[in-house]
């Protein structure tokens, strides 16, 4: 009726064991150079929030490039005491 368990019926979960202990280990070594070692650091940039709109801006605003059109919005400045 019951069956003890013998040391080759546990090999399988040994060996998942094993492999999920050794990349475990593997990633906190990785962590770690990463964290200490200066060359591997990420450097972000730091950037104002003026510079930041301004990019966003210059990424989403696409520039008129037919000239007619360009005329008619400076006139229509001209006329509207913008410019």
């Amino acid at each position: 009726m019951f069956r003890t368990l013998a040391a080759s019926d546990l090999l399988p979960l040994w060996i998942i064991l094993g492999l999920l202990g050794f990349f475990g280990l593997l990633i906190l070594v990785i962590i770690f150079v990463k964290r200490h070692v200066a060359s591997l650091q990420i450097k972000k940039d730091e950037i104002t929030e003026e510079e930041a709109v301004r990019q966003e801006l210059d990424r989403i605003l696409v520039p008129i490039e037919d000239e007619e059109i360009q005329k008619a919005m400076e006139e229509e400045a001209k006329k509207n005491g913008q410019a």
